[in-house]
């Protein structure tokens, strides 16, 4: 387990160069460890558990909100999942 500072920190800093390989190298863990379809799973299994706990009821604004972030979110991995899959082809 992460502490929660580690979810919360600042975007990276750097030069373009290191920026740019600091991405590369995020995309190529986060797929060789959750590979697209496990993802997609692993973030509807989110959502479903953020609707039905019984700690606290979400207001309907705020479970919009959670719907709408989880599609951008879901698309976005989709979009990851193109640009990672071109950064394994040769150059």
């Amino acid at each position: 387990m992460y502490p929660n500072e580690q979810f919360l920190n600042k975007r990276p800093s750097g030069t373009k160069a290191e920026l740019h390989e600091f991405a590369k190298t995020v995309l190529k863990y986060f797929f060789e460890t959750y590979p697209l379809d496990e993802s997609l799973e692993n973030l509807w299994t989110m959502i479903q558990q953020s609707f039905y706990t019984k700690r606290f009821v979400l207001t309907n604004a705020e479970r919009a909100n959670l719907i709408a972030y989880y599609q951008d979110l879901h698309t976005l991995l989709l979009a990851t999942n193109i640009v990672n899959d071109e950064l394994k082809k040769p150059a």
